[in-house]
């Protein structure tokens, strides 16, 4: 038997799955938690969307080639952030970095790393905040990655997704110019939609309704 075919078997197995579809919903479940708790302190909805997925095993395999790892159930575990991965989609600017604080001071997670595209986005405009967590299920900590952004930026990784990531067209250079240039539009709309809500606040009026 080939390693990629006893790594893909390893992958499939059930416990596997399972492991981080449990992880995820225990994240899920406390990021509902903290919506409801924090929408009636400030009297408007605080996260809009919460999704989560695991990754398919064929897209766990794809990644541990790109990255040059050996082809072990350990290896993937130790190396791969995402394997399970949390999005949750906020109104605002500020929202999303409350609640980056409060998924990393959570004392029944263990942090393990923040990576901030939003002050610092990847080259392809791409903005977003991830915290990477270990989560105890069972007899283990399975990593789960949270994304917390708002919700233009959420549109914008929606539709580069689909038209740019997973296109591998010849000539698409042109677009990513595009999608560079919209991010970056993306980026000063969030910043003012923040401060018209804090005047708005300041006026007081509420900025949205529950």
């Amino acid at each position: 038997m080939n390693k990629e075919k006893e790594f893909m078997q390893e992958l499939e197995q059930a416990d596997f799955h399972n492991k981080y579809e449990a992880a995820c919903r225990l994240i899920v479940d406390r990021l509902e938690r903290i919506n409801t708790e924090i929408s009636g302190e400030k009297g408007r909805k605080y996260i809009k969307d919460i999704e989560y997925r695991v990754k398919t095993p064929e897209s766990c395999l794809n990644k541990m080639k790109k990255k040059g790892y050996a082809l072990k159930i350990d290896i993937a575990k130790d190396k791969l952030n995402d394997i399970a991965g949390v999005r949750a989609v906020c109104y605002f600017l500020d929202d999303v970095y409350q609640l980056a604080d409060l998924m990393i001071g959570n004392h029944d997670f263990e942090f393990v790393k923040l990576k901030d595209y939003v002050k610092k986005p990847k080259s392809s405009g791409y903005q977003s905040v991830h915290v990477i967590v270990k989560v105890p299920i069972e007899d283990e900590f399975v990593k789960v990655e949270i994304q917390l952004r708002t919700r233009a930026m959420d549109f914008w990784a929606d539709i580069e997704h689909h038209f740019i990531y997973k296109t591998k067209e010849v000539g698409m250079e042109v677009f990513e110019q595009e999608f560079l240039k919209c991010s970056k539009s993306i980026q000063k709309i969030d910043k003012q939609m923040l401060k018209i809500r804090k005047k708005l606040e300041a006026a007081g009026v509420q900025a949205y309704s529950m």
